[in-house]
């Protein structure tokens, strides 16, 4: 590789830091956490529940569609 295409290939690398913002911050807001909060874990827990409720329904829906 040529120090043409080296400095080209750098160039090119600098503008798409300056296009994408450069290197994002040691804090980034956007980095998940380890595992869901407290609130969190009861929303999902209360989500479980309402799925088995549907599931009840919708089952007792077929069987009354069948019998009838």
């Amino acid at each position: 590789m040529s120090d043409t295409d080296e400095n080209e290939r750098d160039e090119f690398f600098d503008a798409e830091d300056e296009l994408l913002g450069g290197q994002p911050p040691a804090e980034d807001p956007y980095t998940p956490e380890p595992g869901p909060r407290p609130g969190d874990q009861r929303a999902f827990t209360v989500l479980r529940l309402a799925w088995i409720v549907i599931g009840i329904v919708v089952a007792a829906i077929v069987i009354y569609a069948v019998a009838n």
